[in-house]
């Protein structure tokens, strides 16, 4: 990874390590809140307070009370207000983090892209391909011509090889051609 990205990178990993926290942290909640629902009424049927199963009269059919065990305080805790903001802020935080990973990757393939294109491009085709990205990604040929100083005939035969190459795109534009770099 580039120099020029450390700084989003360091930025994308702590977002990925406040989020994975945060939703984390709330999912503990819920389960402790639950398993402690659990274990409250699993105490409360061997102390007493539900009945135990009961058979009737010898056909061995077993019966339990239907009672459930009233509802406690701690079982709203995970619908409450921080607990929700902690989830939300995970989420928040786990997707501002895979943003800042796709942008990183989007800057990290153009820049790839535009070394393997300056690796294999010709010294005239480099030198039209940044004029017309300096123009703003289109300008018409006869432009080119102008400021290249290259010869008309010189010009169309090295647009036409970028032509070929699929890096630009040529329109008819008058007595010219509007070139383009294409995306």
């Amino acid at each position: 990874m580039e120099k020029q990205y450390r700084k989003y990178a360091i930025v994308m990993v702590l977002c990925f390590l406040l989020g994975g926290f945060s939703i984390i942290s709330y999912l503990l909640q819920v389960y402790s809140v639950f398993w402690h629902a659990e274990i409250i009424s699993a105490a409360r049927v061997e102390s007493g307070n539900f009945t135990v199963p009961t058979f009737a009269h010898g056909n061995n059919i077993s019966m339990l009370e239907n009672r459930t065990p009233p509802r406690m305080e701690s079982e709203i805790l995970p619908l409450s207000p921080f607990s929700l903001l902690q989830l939300f802020t995970g989420i928040a935080s786990l997707i501002a983090g895979l943003s800042i990973w796709n942008l990183i990757r989007e800057r990290e393939i153009k820049s790839a892209k535009k070394l393997i294109l300056d690796v294999f491009l010709l010294p005239e085709e480099k030198e039209i391909m940044n004029i017309i990205e300096r123009g703003g990604g289109a300008l018409t040929q006869s432009e080119i011509v102008k400021k290249t100083g290259l010869s008309r005939v010189k010009v169309h035969r090295v647009v036409k090889k970028l032509e070929q190459k699929k890096l630009i795109i040529k329109q008819q534009y008058g007595m010219t051609n509007k070139l383009a770099i294409k995306k």
